[in-house]
């Protein structure tokens, strides 16, 4: 953060200017969990039907912090879950930090996000929808998940603090639908 000093009517006053924060898809990022233990997530695309919303893949292995593991040994882990979320802000309130790169994102053709819906403004059935990343329209299944329960990741765009208490917990805090 950088630092301008003004000088006015003999006061010295300062004004923080926040550094831009720039993110690209393949952008790698630790959060730190507690028990001298960090994981690992990846920036993979921007969901056009969730707001337009980083979506991101957090991988299973808990390393020792003062682990340094390659940016490949990191993508190659299994994938715990997909999410969307504000990476900024997660960056601004130092809850990740980046500290890599990979070109290798995964393939998104598995990735199924749900989402309920209680309430449309004309004829839209009340129930569940999934789509695919990438998807620019989702499809209404019904009024129970089913079988994609255990296929699909909640697909809203989380608050920062809520997905790490998901890497953290391995669970939302938060009460969704079921």
């Amino acid at each position: 953060m950088g630092k301008i000093w003004h000088k006015i009517n003999k006061c010295i006053t300062f004004t923080a200017i926040m550094k831009r924060i720039v993110t690209k898809i393949g952008d790698i990022f630790c959060v730190n969990i507690g028990d001298n233990c960090k994981r690992y997530f990846q920036y993979i695309a921007n969901d056009i039907y969730q707001l337009n919303s980083s979506t991101i893949r957090v991988f299973k292995t808990k390393y020792p912090l003062d682990s340094e593991p390659s940016m490949e040994e990191i993508v190659a882990d299994e994938v715990d879950f997909y999410s969307h979320t504000v990476l900024k802000f997660g960056i601004q309130d130092g809850l990740w930090q980046k500290v890599g790169k990979c070109k290798n994102v995964g393939h998104f053709d598995s990735i199924i996000f749900s989402s309920y819906h209680e309430w449309f403004p004309n004829d839209t059935p009340v129930g569940w929808y999934i789509w695919h990343l990438g998807d620019v329209d989702s499809h209404y299944i019904g009024k129970n998940l089913g079988d994609y329960s255990s296929i699909s990741d909640y697909g809203s765009v989380f608050p920062a603090p809520w997905v790490v208490d998901r890497i953290k917990y391995g669970k939302w805090l938060c009460k969704l639908p079921q």
